[in-house]
């Protein structure tokens, strides 16, 4: 069976060595299909190796896997007393299938990286030793101890348990301890003028949404649902505040949403700022990334930990503590909008000698806009999902009826003051957003 010599001169380039084999290989695979899989002699006996030096290694870590469960069971024949003839039989039965299925599927792996290499050359291709030389070090490294592990009797510790010295996290615990004791008293100033800032702006919200009668507050709210959402909304709206009354919840949804607001205006007031900083300085940018992902990924539960540490409990250190949680999106998405502003606005008004002000306020901010409103949606998305752990530390709120009923299996009112919580966050979630939808 004999290719196009069109063919061919990519073949040999991909496949180096054996091209004539693959070559013919590819050839009956393209003509019968599955009903005529080319056996792989060379894949069948080097196993992972064989996948490694074409750089399969998606096909190198299954051929690798099969080899260990196989030495396992083969191990543990060997190693019991007496040798279990099952364990042996299974062993090899299991290797000896597994090389022949790699044997039967290696063609069809090597074809499809083909395909694809030939759409994209920068993929690597034709035998290579060092390939050969990490699948080598890899399996050097995995198989022993793995095989050690699940296939001795007995084990030895430093194969479980990782080496450490004892007290190394208690000694390191009392490190931070004394850090945070330290600041408390040498910074106790700054922590009660900050506590009294954010207690000034959230008295003044629960004021405006808890001091203001419920007929006006809900009149406010829907004429806000009605002219940035529409009528859907409105009737959403309605309903929501109509469910908040009926059942009880509306001084504590009112004080809920107090919490957020104060919370989203810290957001606001620190995190575009931020925002811009970062997308006007790489250096800034690196170096704050890694921090927001750090913010992102600490359960929210550790962030009561320093609130409390710092500013005690009540509302103040949970307003702080939802602030850190929150803030990441709001930076990001500032930063990904004047980013994604198109360069030519900019030389344009460079072209007509305005200043960096003037592009930052009068054309980046602007344009940027959109992407902002996304992050004040979800940073009052993630002020809400704090709700019930701010509670822990004196929040109040929706969240205590949660945290209370939780603590007393009180299933039904927990049930409530969870559906209340989540009609609050459709509510500002649709109003926020409302205007981008009907435009």
């Amino acid at each position: 069976m004999h290719t196009d010599t069109r063919q061919q001169a990519p073949l040999q380039e991909f496949a180096h060595r054996s091209a004539d084999y693959y070559a013919e290989a590819f050839a009956r695979l393209g003509e019968k299909g599955w009903a005529a899989l080319p056996f792989n002699l060379a894949a069948t006996l080097l196993g992972p190796l064989w996948a490694a030096a074409r750089g399969l290694w998606w096909l190198f870590w299954l051929a690798a896997g099969a080899d260990v469960a196989a030495l396992i069971l083969l191990a543990r024949a060997l190693w019991s007393e007496p040798a279990t003839s099952s364990l042996l039989a299974g062993g090899v039965l299991l290797l000896l299938a597994a090389r022949l299925l790699l044997g039967f599927g290696a063609n069809v792996a090597y074809q499809a990286r083909y395909v694809r290499w030939r759409i994209d050359r920068r993929l690597s291709h034709g035998l290579s030793s060092w390939r050969v030389a990490q699948g080598a070090l890899l399996m050097a490294a995995t198989y022993p101890l793995t095989i050690y592990r699940f296939g001795a009797p007995t084990v030895s510790a430093w194969v479980t348990e990782f080496p450490t010295r004892e007290g190394i996290a208690s000694q390191t615990a009392e490190v931070i301890d004394a850090a945070v004791e330290w600041l408390t008293v040498n910074f106790e100033g700054l922590f009660e003028v900050i506590t009294l800032s954010v207690r000034a702006i959230l008295d003044a919200l629960e004021l405006m949404f808890v001091g203001t009668p419920w007929p006006v507050m809900a009149l406010i709210v829907l004429l806000l649902a009605w002219r940035l959402a529409g009528s859907r909304v409105l009737i959403f709206t309605a309903a929501s505040l109509l469910y908040l009354g009926l059942f009880g919840f509306w001084e504590k949804a009112m004080s809920t949403i107090a919490l957020v607001a104060a919370s989203v205006f810290i957001c606001l007031l620190l995190g575009t700022p931020i925002g811009i900083w970062c997308a006007k300085s790489r250096r800034a940018n690196a170096l704050i990334t890694p921090i927001l992902d750090m913010m992102q990924t600490m359960p929210s539960f550790v962030y009561l930990i320093p609130a409390i540490a710092f500013f005690s409990i009540g509302k103040p250190p949970a307003v702080l503590a939802t602030v850190v949680f929150a803030m990441p999106p709001m930076i990001r998405l500032t930063t990904l909008g004047i980013l994604q502003v198109p360069e030519a606005v900019k030389e344009a008004m460079l072209s007509f000698g305005a200043s960096p002000r003037q592009i930052l306020f009068k054309a980046e901010l602007p344009l940027a806009v959109p992407s902002i409103m996304t992050g004040v949606n979800q940073a009052i998305m993630m002020s809400l999902s704090m709700v019930v752990v701010a509670a822990l530390i004196g929040a109040g709120g929706l969240g205590y009826d949660v945290l209370f009923s939780l603590q007393h299996l009180e299933t039904g009112k927990g049930l409530l003051a969870g559906i209340a919580i989540v009609l609050s966050a459709m509510v500002l979630d649709r109003i926020v957003q409302g205007r981008r939808s009907k435009s």
